[in-house]
């Protein structure tokens, strides 16, 4: 007796091997799914846990950072920088979000959410108030599955 694979199993198996064969991977997130301005500095991307899936890390030096702030900003939505207690982040901790057709293709709820921040402490342990003077800003791209 000739045995038949159920419909069924045939288009799991379909959907799987198309799920798993579109996963996203680490690496540079802005330059795969977005604009990234030419004064970013990729600097390393980590797998997360739960609903974070990746997370890539840039820094900009301070002389360029306002620059890349504004283009952040007017491209994607960040909130601009606001110097708070200690250092500059996000007015209301507005982040930013790049929009990928291809991302959404692969999972509906993923999400590429964009931050900005720097610290403003001295290692004398005073303030430095001038942004220009601030070795680096961090940019953090996080893809999340919301």
């Amino acid at each position: 007796m000739k045995k038949v694979v159920p419909l069924f199993y045939l288009i799991a198996l379909f959907t799987c091997h198309n799920v798993f064969s579109q996963s996203v991977k680490c690496g540079d997130l802005f330059m795969k799914y977005g604009e990234k301005p030419k004064e970013l500095e990729f600097t390393m991307c980590k797998e997360g846990e739960g609903q974070l899936i990746l997370e890539a890390k840039y820094r900009v030096s301070g002389k360029e950072a306002e620059k890349v702030e504004q283009y952040l900003i007017k491209k994607y939505g960040l909130g601009k920088l606001k110097f708070i207690c200690c250092g500059w982040e996000p007015e209301n901790g507005k982040r930013g979000q790049i929009k990928n057709v291809e991302l959404t293709k692969i999972n509906a709820d993923y999400h590429l959410l964009i931050t900005m921040f720097a610290s403003a402490e001295k290692t004398d342990g005073g303030l430095e108030l001038n942004r220009d003077k601030i070795r680096f800003f961090t940019v953090i791209v996080k893809l999340v599955a919301v």
